[in-house]
């Protein structure tokens, strides 16, 4: 007779040798799997979803419990290392004698002498803390008045205004310099070995560098400890229509780096050049720069970066440009949730006025700020802030720096309203405008927020706006991001289709467009401005000009790439359209607010995988009310308004994609 009270003995599963090796290979790249990402594991491997769960726990622990051991080993040695140093200094000092008159040891004169030094050190510490308060009182007091009558700032959290012109003592210096020639010796070694260090992702079939090689490698420490912190690394390679030297130059101009970068780079600037004070080799450009990075959406946390860029001539037509970051202040605005370890670009001057970009990135990232569970997919994967956004990017641009730079009209433009080159830059300088307008705009920080609102997908901030460029008073700004099974391309093909644009843009007022002017701005057939016009039925009696948007016209600017792409426009009435399409005023002066979607992958292909879904984000700005009504207008009534409009148009594009039901 079986005992009722006497328990089951427990039954263990053995994972196989194949299974194990898989799990560790994923766990190398993603530690933490969604539940999507572990219930694909379980069919692959023939598990049960606790037993995915458990082992990863379990690998966790014992990674985090490996990493403590390794970390006490190593400060042991090193302790010993200093020890030993230290003993040997002291055994040194015992057997000097004065150079000048050969005199005895220091002996008892070396406390005496010791203290001197330490009173010397004192007395300098404070006269340099005094001078340095000084100049921050100065600052400060120059910069109270700056912003006594600057507008505020549209987006971001930080501002280069925030960002203080540090005192650099000659340790400082020195500390950035060493830092500086091991990035580019680390991103040689990086650029030059391609079996030893990098190894395939069995995500998504990218190469990522091998972490325990590379430890071995750098001997660098992990400068996040949590068991949420991971690594990012990718690379990747383009050839580009530009001058190698031209590549280069925008690389250490900041203002032009960003212009290279609009959809990437949202805010940089150069804190400072190093001279002759920065012992590095010949033929090298050194500069301390502050970065803020942002994709796609508001739901994706901007990374913003202090680092030291080092751009050095290998040889005769070849170049590295080397980024890493450094804590040298305590006190940087640098985000504390990312760390770039050596990364950045090799470039290879080609005949023909061509270069070879080779792009590396390899950043440490923290959890905490994470992005939305609909982006954390793609942000694991390669095609986040990994390298081949930089080389899509860099490729589009400087097809795009090409087609502005041409003299003669290409054969692909067609227009009824821009008649001269004039015109046409002027147009794709409006276009970059409206386009770098929108990625600001998405960062949606440091403004005033309504987090009740993002409960329901729907992201909205309120600020005054004064900005060159941009129509002033009160403007609006919402975004909601939603995903769709439905590839990137289709979902692009759709929204820009002018037949039936009015089933979801609201500026349509129900009618449809015409366009009456394309200007190419790239190699792809999907790469170009366009400019728009209702069209209103001759059977429906009414006019041109007596319609409700009579007088209403869109530019619209937008690209597909190999990772996604983008819709940008902004409403324009016929006299400021006209205006910027005769070329004969600066588009600086022509006021757009731009609205649009961007359009990505899911992160979701992955090796032998069918093409997956495409998340989308629509982000309006509107302006709700002039400068002379600064106080007016923010209220929950504005708020529910501006929700109501930016919801209503994500349904109407869900049902335009054929995915109504879809939350």
């Amino acid at each position: 007779m079986v005992n009722p009270t006497k328990k089951e003995k427990r039954t263990s599963h053995r994972h196989t040798v194949q299974q194990t090796q898989r799990l560790e290979a994923y766990f190398k790249e993603c530690s933490h799997p969604e539940e999507s990402q572990r219930l694909s594991l379980c069919k692959e491997l023939n598990l049960e979803p606790d037993q995915i769960k458990f082992w990863f726990q379990n690998k966790r622990t014992q990674n985090k419990a490996q990493e403590e051991r390794n970390a006490n080993n190593f400060l042991r040695g090193e302790n010993e290392r200093i020890r030993r140093e230290n003993e040997a200094m002291l055994e040194a000092l015992r057997n000097v004698t004065c150079p000048t008159c050969g005199g005895p040891p220091l002996g008892i004169n070396r406390e005496h002498n010791f203290q001197n030094l330490c009173l010397v050190n004192t007395f300098l510490r404070k006269k340099r803390d005094n001078l340095a308060n000084n100049v921050s009182m100065i600052n400060q007091h120059h910069q109270t008045m700056v912003d006594s009558f600057a507008p505020s700032n549209s987006s971001g959290s930080s501002t280069s205004q925030d960002i203080q012109l540090q005192l650099l003592s000659q340790m400082d210096i020195t500390q950035l310099s060493e830092i500086a020639a091991r990035a580019v010796e680390e991103l040689k070694c990086l650029f030059a070995t391609e079996e030893a260090l990098w190894v395939m992702s069995s995500i998504d079939g990218t190469y990522v560098i091998d972490q325990k090689s590379y430890e071995k490698f750098s001997h660098s420490i992990k400068n996040f400890r949590n068991l949420s912190a991971r690594v990012e690394s990718s690379k990747d390679v383009t050839v580009v229509p530009i001058e190698a030297k031209d590549l280069i130059e925008m690389f250490l101009d900041s203002e032009k780096w960003k212009r290279l970068f609009p959809t990437i780079v949202t805010k940089a600037m150069t804190i400072r050049k190093f001279g002759s004070e920065f012992p590095t080799k010949e033929n090298c450009n050194n500069l301390q720069i502050w970065e803020e990075l942002h994709i796609l959406s508001p739901l994706v946390p901007a990374r913003e970066f202090m680092i030291v860029r080092c751009c050095q001539m290998i040889e005769e037509g070849l170049w590295i440009v080397a980024d890493v970051s450094h804590r040298i202040f305590k006190s940087d605005q640098s985000n504390p949730f990312c760390y770039k370890r050596p990364s950045g670009c090799l470039i290879r001057a080609l005949p023909g006025g061509r270069s070879k970009a080779s792009w590396i990135e390899h950043v440490e990232v923290d959890h905490k700020p994470d992005a939305h569970r609909i982006y954390r997919e793609l942000l694991c994967g390669g095609s986040g802030y990994g390298a081949k956004r930089w080389t899509t990017t860099l490729e589009r641009m400087c097809e795009r720096m090409t087609f502005y730079s041409t003299l003669n009209v290409p054969a692909t433009d067609w227009s009824e309203a821009i008649r001269t080159m004039e015109g046409r830059r002027s147009v794709m300088k409006l276009g970059e405008r409206m386009v770098r307008n929108f990625n600001e705009m998405l960062t949606m920080s440091g403004k005033v927020e309504f987090p009740q609102q993002s409960k329901c997908g729907v992201r909205i901030s309120i600020r005054m706006n004064n900005e060159a460029g941009q129509p002033s008073g009160l403007v609006a700004s919402a975004a909601s991001s939603f995903s769709v099974p439905v590839t990137p391309l289709q979902v692009f093909n759709r929204l820009r289709n002018n037949e039936t644009r009015h089933q979801w843009d609201v500026l349509c007022h129900g009618t449809a467009l015409t366009e009456i002017a394309r200007v190419i701005t790239g190699s792809k057939e999907n790469n170009y401005i366009s400019i728009l016009q209702p069209i209103l039925r001759e059977d429906d009696g009414i006019s041109m000009s007596e319609g409700p948007n009579k007088n209403m016209m869109l530019i619209q600017d937008c690209y597909m790439d190999a990772l996604g792409g983008m819709i940008v426009y902004a409403p324009l009435d016929m006299a400021l359209m006209n205006l910027a399409a005769s070329g004969e005023v600066d588009p600086i002066n022509i006021p757009v607010l731009s609205s649009g979607f961007t359009i990505s992958n899911d992160g979701r292909r992955s090796m032998g995988a069918e093409e997956g879904g495409t998340i989308i984000t629509v982000a309006f700005q509107i302006l709700v009310s002039g400068e002379e009504n600064r106080t007016g207008g923010v209220n929950e009534q504005l708020v529910n308004m501006v929700s109501s409009l930016i919801s209503s148009t994500a349904r109407d594009i869900k049902l335009l994609l054929n995915c109504p039901d879809l939350e």
